[in-house]
């Protein structure tokens, strides 16, 4: 293939059109790299990138090849303290201008950028169907440090009928709320979202955890709503304290009927042991497919090594999904 010339640039106006091609770019990359998977949603992405999660700054990059986007980079900066680290959200390169430059030439500009700043710290998922794919070859090549592994699961609905009598533990109550937390629960809510975050960082060797309180939690949901993702959550209250102890909570793309995304359950460590996270589990299917009728697929991830989540999941149904391997890598 003939080389083409393309040159990057940070981009500050993001016009719709431009969105649009961006968009085009990032879908097209993914319905090469994930054939299996449905095409990305319009909404989710170009929500990510013009109303970022609370508290997040996005910065993004541009390469163009012949007038148009040839690769994209996205990436998110803690408002409060940018210093402490940055997210890769995406680095998309077109299949037709790969091995080209362009992933590493947008890569090389956004650390640039960053280290000016006095940023130390790039962090970037990636996913394969093979135990190293080309977005782990990449970042092993521009210099990064494998974090962790994660391997998805994916249930099948058709292989599951459904079961609406799980039975709640003695003391306990459920509570199913869609499309956010209501303002009386969002304080516990936060307080339950800080522990699982400190369970994963102490997991992941990623460094400090991520802390919640009601504001975020709100404005997290607020966000996930711009994004155009219908969310689900089950939670459970301990009835002789009145404390929300554990929940889970599903979420599902605008333009997405059949695939949704099994988001975090935890339980308190006081309250765990009674099967309450397979109960959340459950019911939490059985509220999100009340009103998705044509829901045929549901992904999770799993920390690898972490065996009995792993053991949860697959007792629940879910299974290894062939185009699921990931990895976290941090420059």
């Amino acid at each position: 293939m003939k080389k083409s010339l393309f040159t990057v640039e940070p981009i500050s106006v993001l016009e719709e059109t431009v969105l649009e091609e961006f968009h085009a770019v990032h879908r097209h990359a993914h319905g090469f790299d994930f054939p299996a998977d449905p095409p990305v949603c319009r909404a989710s992405f170009i929500g990510q990138i013009v109303r970022p999660r609370p508290g997040q700054r996005i910065s993004v990059w541009v390469a163009w090849g012949d007038g148009h986007p040839a690769g994209i980079c996205v990436v998110g900066l803690d408002d409060n303290n940018p210093l402490k680290g940055a997210d890769l959200v995406f680095l998309s390169v077109h299949p037709e201008m790969r091995r080209q430059g362009v992933g590493r030439t947008l890569l090389s500009a956004a650390r640039e950028y960053l280290g000016g700043m006095g940023v130390k710290k790039l962090t970037a998922f990636t996913s394969s169907s093979a135990e190293i794919g080309p977005g782990d070859a990449f970042a092993e090549a521009t210099g990064a440090e494998r974090v962790a592994r994660y391997r998805r699961l994916s249930l099948n609905i058709a292989d599951r009928p459904r079961k609406d009598g799980y039975e709640v533990p003695v003391g306990y109550r459920l509570a199913r709320w869609r499309g956010g937390v209501p303002a009386e629960s969002l304080a516990e809510f936060a307080a339950m979202s800080t522990r699982l975050a400190e369970d994963e960082a102490a997991g992941s060797g990623r460094g400090a955890a991520e802390t919640f309180d009601a504001e975020k939690v709100d404005g997290l949901y607020a966000v996930l709503r711009a994004w155009g993702l219908r969310t689900y959550i089950t939670a459970v209250r301990h009835m002789e304290s009145g404390l929300l102890v554990g929940y889970s909570a599903l979420g599902m793309a605008s333009s997405h009927d059949r695939d949704a995304s099994q988001w975090d359950t935890v339980v308190l460590p006081a309250h765990r042991g009674q099967g309450l996270g397979a109960v959340l589990k459950e019911a939490n299917l059985s509220w999100a497919r009340e009103h998705e009728p044509e829901l045929s697929r549901v992904t999770t991830w799993n920390a690898v090594g972490n065996d009995a989540m792993t053991a949860v999941n697959e007792s629940f149904g879910f299974r290894a999904d062939a185009w699921g391997s990931v990895r976290i890598w941090s420059w």
